[in-house]
């Protein structure tokens, strides 16, 4: 029976520490409250369109200003059959990793030095089938702030065009 009760406890604790991972990540300017709109895009991340249903259940927690409280969200998700599904394992808890977007994942493996930003020898050294004019082509075009790196926005924004070039 105590060996139930802790192993119980500790389901409960990992699911808490998710849940209070992906809530960080959805609150972008950390201050407790999630702006509806960081959700909706955090999902089309995961390439995910809210259906009407899902976005009246999410308006019955919006508040005025179009933001919704940790405790809101929580009570969401224990509602949302959309975040249901993102428990990709089924183990009954949403992890930060399942919610970890390919196109974090990508970023990720291609800024080897964590900076927050993709340098042009950084996508060199991965994309090692693209000449230098190609490099040189694919910086120039998708480094919109032209700092001559690429942030996580200019990367999803490159990617995206390869989804719409097929």
């Amino acid at each position: 029976m105590a060996m139930m009760a802790m192993k119980k406890n500790l389901t409960d604790r990992a699911a808490k520490k998710a849940f209070n991972a992906i809530f960080e990540k959805f609150d972008k300017n950390q201050n407790g409250k999630l702006f509806l709109r960081d959700y909706i895009d955090e999902l089309s991340l995961h390439d995910i369109e809210l259906e009407e249903e899902e976005l009246e259940l999410l308006q019955k927690y919006v508040d005025d200003s179009g933001e919704i409280t940790k405790h809101d969200f929580q009570k969401y998700t224990k509602e949302s059959e959309l975040w249901k599904s993102l428990d990709k394992n089924k183990d009954g808890v949403v992890s930060e990793l399942e919610m970890t977007s390919k196109a974090e994942l990508a970023f990720a493996a291609f800024d080897r030095s964590k900076s927050g930003y993709i340098t042009k020898a950084e996508f060199k050294a991965m994309a090692k089938n693209l000449s230098d004019e190609q490099v040189d082509a694919v910086m120039k075009k998708f480094d919109t702030n032209k700092d001559g790196k690429l942030d996580f926005e200019e990367f999803r924004k490159m990617l995206n065009s390869k989804k719409k070039d097929k």
